[in-house]
């Protein structure tokens, strides 16, 4: 048995257990959601490192369903107001060693693209072709965090009685193999269709044929590719596979049923924290070069590009028009301007926008302000929806949704769903899109979609002869 030592912590609303193994070794959470799917099937993970974005993974205890928006049955987001307000817990920002920790009770939230209709209401874009619904929210008591940095593990709860969880919680850690070695699986999976490169490029004409005609400035057009599960593969192994590809901080498995989706985001829409708000659009793209000299080289190039700069400082524009929807007059500031972050396979163009969140707003309302994100949709945002869904012919479902998790006290952090596979049954189904602008060439836009679907591509890839 492994051992370990463990501390209490008691804050207003909430308690915590921190657990220090004696051994260095790094605890994987996500064998918790192989070995326990029901008990644990939403997972937050930070798979890349470098900064503190990348700290802690969540893993969320027992979640239940509460409310969940079907075949436009509900106004979700009005909703879910209602039932934070109902169920809210009276809590205080809960600190261990001078670092807050993130998440101490309350919802994590999942939505569908689609739900755009319900923000804009004359807004009509295709309807999702999954199954999994267009948006739910599960009320989670007791949560898992652990810090990629201190190698602790803090379990949380809202609730008075959270014994049991913790022992339960307890209980299931031990009886993973810290050293457990994670075999090539089994499975295998072929390419059943995706958008060709004529019709992706015929469709980026026609957008910046639109924008010619004065009706947009910039939008973002995505392509979808389909493969199907030959042989028997679970969700976990795609995951695991497509976090090695592609290590991301905002990545994450989400199971709902005979769906799942598979995320490794490097993009967040929002988060929160007491009154400071904050986003972090992404725009402008390059591949990764084969040697450090060509990608600095492909850097330089990124950054002094005056189309990516342009579209960026445009969507930079569009989001700090939208989070002052929901922040005190006068605290909109861009704090982090146009800086590369590099991935796996890309190195893109990054920037920060903060504020000081209005009193008494609710949640939904924040939501509604700001999704879907202007980098993955274009400018201004509805038109570019409706022209989007002509020329994409078919709803997105979670393809530039969000997931994430909202606290009692409004703190929240929801990332935008890029770089996500969607797994139904046997089916596998990814989009991977690009920024479309009036000098757009249209085989570059092409390339760029490629290099953005390659950690996906290497990660399904990999099961073809396994």
């Amino acid at each position: 048995m492994k051992k370990f030592n463990k501390k209490k912590i008691l804050g207003n609303g909430c308690n915590g257990l921190v657990i220090q193994f004696e051994r260095e070794d790094d605890i994987d959470l996500l064998d918790l959601v192989e070995k326990n799917p029901s008990k644990y099937p939403f997972f937050l993970e930070s798979s890349s490192r470098g900064n503190n974005q990348n700290r802690n993974s969540i893993i969320f205890y027992k979640p239940q369903i509460l409310l969940k928006k079907e075949n436009n049955s509900t106004d979700f987001l009005n909703e879910f107001n209602k039932l934070w307000n109902s169920k809210k817990v009276k809590q205080k920002q809960m600190r261990y060693k001078n670092k807050n920790i993130p998440f101490f009770g309350g919802w994590f939230i999942y939505l569908g693209y689609e739900i755009a209709g319900e923000i804009e209401k004359k807004l009509k874009i295709p309807k999702s072709p999954y199954s999994l619904p267009d948006a739910f929210a599960a009320r989670v008591n007791s949560a898992i965090i652990y810090d990629h940095v201190d190698k602790t593990i803090t379990l949380t709860s809202d609730k008075k009685d959270n014994e049991k969880d913790f022992e339960d919680i307890i209980n299931d850690l031990l009886k993973l193999d810290l050293k457990e070695i994670h075999n090539n699986a089994n499975g295998s999976v072929r390419m059943f269709s995706k958008g060709t490169s004529d019709e992706h490029q015929k469709q980026v004409r026609s957008c910046i044929d639109y924008i010619y005609q004065g009706e947009i400035f910039q939008a973002n057009l995505s392509r979808l590719w389909r493969f199907k599960i030959e042989r028997n593969l679970s969700d976990v192994e795609i995951y695991r596979k497509l976090r090695k590809n592609n290590p991301s901080p905002f990545a994450g498995i989400v199971k709902y049923k005979e769906s799942t989706i598979i995320s490794s985001s490097p993009e967040r829409l929002i988060s929160i924290t007491g009154e400071h708000l904050q986003t972090r659009p992404i725009a402008g793209t390059r591949p990764r070069g084969g040697s450090g000299l060509l990608d600095i080289e492909l850097t330089k190039e990124l950054i002094n590009s005056d189309k990516e700069k342009a579209e960026h400082l445009m969507l930079v524009d569009l989001e700090r028009n939208d989070i002052s929807k929901v922040c005190k007059p006068g605290t909109v500031k861009v704090d982090e301007m146009m800086k590369i972050e590099t991935y796996a396979h890309v190195h893109h163009i990054v920037s920060n926008i903060s504020g000081k969140k209005k009193k008494d707003i609710l949640p939904g309302d924040i939501i509604k302000s700001v999704f879907p994100g202007g980098t993955i949709t274009g400018c201004p945002k509805v038109r570019c929806m409706e022209i989007l869904g002509q020329l994409e012919k078919q709803g997105r479902g979670p393809y530039t949704g969000s997931f994430g998790y909202i606290t009692h006290s409004g703190n929240m952090d929801m990332n935008i769903l890029i770089r996500t596979i969607l797994k139904e049954k046997n089916d596998l189904f990814f989009r991977a899109g690009g920024g479309i602008v009036a000098d757009s060439i249209p085989q570059y836009e092409t390339l760029e979609t490629e290099a953005k679907a390659n950690g996906m591509l290497k990660a399904v890839g990999s099961f073809k002869n396994a």
